[in-house]
């Protein structure tokens, strides 16, 4: 008998332990924390950017300088792999509070991005970011992500228009999307992106493209800038 109340307290406590854990993997899909200042935070992702800007524009000059190093362009600033993925997994998403404008950017990694490699996922962030500075773009991430949403299917980020839910429901790529998000906004960036203000899967081929200067691929996604350099 004593057996048997042993074995129903173990189901029990295993089954608590189950049910916290999913309580608080699914919390994660929508936290957003109103502690944190949003306008605050992008206002310094502006600066930090603008001063970025700055630093490529001498890189370029010196590269245009030597003819023979003009192709360098298109791999400038690739970060390291493996500390990429070692700076990935040291992120701690429970001691982290999210604003809207954070889940916004979430979201779009999330959808556009989630069977990406990480450094293309980083990638899109960046292409947010690299909106919200331009004059040319909405100075908000969740402005930025939604633009044109009533527009069904000829919205910025497809799946803002494509009539879909935009409720995440894979957990651990959730979970990856908020930490890309995290290392974002702390400064790590995918090299590849640079000033990149577009992309489109390689499978396609839209008319824009010709248009823009091509920056470079990383997994499905060709990136690209408005300036020419």
């Amino acid at each position: 008998m004593a057996k048997a109340r042993s074995h129903e307290i173990g189901v029990a406590l295993g089954s608590a332990t189950i049910l916290t854990i999913m309580v608080i993997s699914f919390g994660l899909l929508f936290r957003i924390g109103a502690a944190a200042d949003s306008t605050e935070k992008f206002a310094f992702v502006k600066s930090q950017k603008t001063a970025q800007s700055a630093i490529l524009d001498q890189k370029v000059k010196d590269l245009q300088a030597k003819p023979d190093t003009y192709a360098q362009l298109t791999d400038l600033d690739m970060p390291d792999a493996h500390s990429l993925n070692k700076t990935y997994k040291s992120v701690d998403l429970f001691g982290r509070t999210f604003t809207s404008e954070d889940m916004c950017i979430a979201q779009a990694v999330y959808f556009e991005a989630r069977s990406e490699p990480l450094v293309g996922q980083v990638a899109i962030a960046e292409v947010i970011l690299n909106r919200i500075v331009d004059e040319r773009y909405p100075d908000t991430a969740c402005a930025v992500v939604f633009q044109n949403k009533h527009r069904r299917h000829k919205c910025q980020f497809s799946f803002a228009c494509d009539g879909q839910s935009d409720r995440p429901r894979n957990t651990r790529s959730w979970e990856k999307a908020l930490k890309v998000v995290a290392l974002v906004m702390k400064g790590e960036r995918s090299g590849i992106a640079k000033r990149a203000t577009h992309y489109h899967a390689s499978y396609v081929n839209p008319r824009w493209s010709a248009h823009l200067n091509k920056l470079g691929q990383v997994g499905s996604h060709i990136f690209y800038r408005e300036e020419v350099i």
